[in-house]
């Protein structure tokens, strides 16, 4: 791939050598980069680093370039020229078609980082779209434009600046704990891709992935692809995913560089939960083992699935309140004190004046009632069945 003897040298050194104590990272930050992006991952990094790193393993060293020259140095070496700090993942914010700044054959030189070095790669939306080969940002079909063997391809996208897109978490994925599988989390979805199984992609239900088996500059390559959400609105297919390269030596597959792509903007996302995945994403595309995870707190699960339990709330308290005898209610409203029965009969006043929908205020403040309290058995019911918390 990049025959010279600087980069026969940085070869052997990136995969021979032991790990690195802390975790280096390089973003870029040129052309086609949002600042946004870039400024909002930098604080992710530094809370992380401050609040949920437990050692050097864990910490992210932050490194970013607006530099053509730079970005290639370290693609084809793996060593950042300007702080000869070995990097373990490049990072390509969200924006708009980074790849028209490097004027030179990124798609060579990121097969040379993910499968000679072993450097990992995340992508947010602009930088899913690059890795996922996607270069057109287009809707057109599947593999349209597919430049990168990667095991997924772009089925969607494009559908929207500045929205909220709902993620439902998929199990056996190796960046989030148990309790969360299976579970509906929202992001800020900005035009992001939806994705889908790449040609020869199959799913192993021995090894809980996708599995393609394929050849990369005349090498035997595995690729291993763990979906870790879905999309529930706003684009079809997977909205993240974490796959990791494998090169055949003899009879054996030897794991190299992996990488995590994110249709949806986890950095824009005001939520710990996202702000905590993107920052695993990095740790795990390092080659990192992620830590085991405590246990969901019961105020922590009261935002988990919020709108779908809130929906079944409504439902049954409106169900329960048409069902109770009016005495039954009335006696409740009478013994709220005076404020609270005048905030509730003008709610109703207000709800009639803009519906024209008469609900008494006894109702109101039932159907407000049961909906909390069944909001909260709902929560304490999923909370109990939770089971603990499995390493990531």
């Amino acid at each position: 791939m990049r025959p010279s003897l600087l980069v026969l040298l940085a070869t052997v050194t990136l995969v021979a050598s032991p790990a690195t104590a802390e975790i280096h990272i390089l973003t870029w930050a040129g052309g086609g980069a949002d600042d946004t992006c870039v400024a909002r991952t930098k604080r992710i990094v530094d809370w992380w680093n401050t609040y949920r790193a437990t050692g050097p393993q864990d910490t992210i060293v932050w490194h970013y370039t607006t530099r053509e020259d730079r970005w290639r140095t370290v693609l084809e070496t793996g060593i950042d020229p300007l702080t000869g700090a070995k990097i373990n993942v490049i990072y390509v914010p969200g924006g708009w078609h980074p790849e028209r700044y490097w004027h030179f054959d990124f798609v060579e030189l990121l097969y040379h980082a993910q499968i000679d070095l072993g450097i990992g790669y995340v992508g947010v939306c602009a930088g899913a779209y690059l890795h996922a080969g996607n270069i057109e940002y287009s809707s057109s079909g599947p593999g349209h434009q597919d430049l990168i063997q990667d095991g997924v391809t772009v089925v969607d996208g494009m559908n929207g600046p500045n929205r909220i897109c709902r993620v439902l978490i998929l199990p056996n994925n190796p960046l989030t704990p148990d309790w969360t599988w299976n579970n509906v989390f929202t992001y800020k979805y900005w035009n992001g891709p939806g994705f889908g199984p790449e040609e020869g992609l199959r799913y192993d239900p021995s090894q809980k992935c996708w599995i393609k088996y394929t050849k990369i500059e005349g090498k035997d390559v595995m690729i291993k692809i763990w979906p870790v959400g879905e999309y529930v609105d706003t684009c079809r297919g997977w909205a993240i995913v974490a796959g990791q390269y494998f090169v055949r030596e003899g009879d054996e597959w030897v794991p190299r560089g992996r990488f995590v792509l994110f249709g949806p903007h986890p950095e824009l996302t005001n939520r710990t939960g996202a702000h905590a995945l993107l920052a695993k994403a990095i740790v795990w595309a390092a080659g990192g083992k992620l830590r085991q995870e405590s246990q969901p707190t019961f105020t922590e699960m009261l935002t988990v699935n919020f709108l779908e339990k809130s929906i079944l709330a409504a439902l049954v308290s409106t169900v329960l309140t048409m069902l109770l005898p009016e005495d039954i209610k009335h006696q409740a409203f009478q013994g709220l004190s005076p404020e609270v029965q005048e905030a509730f009969r003008e709610l109703a006043a207000a709800i009639k004046s803009a519906t024209g929908v008469d609900i008494p205020p006894e109702d109101l403040f039932l159907g407000s009632l049961l909906t909390t309290v069944t909001y909260l058995l709902e929560t304490l019911v999923q909370w109990l069945l939770t089971p603990a918390p499995a390493a990531a």
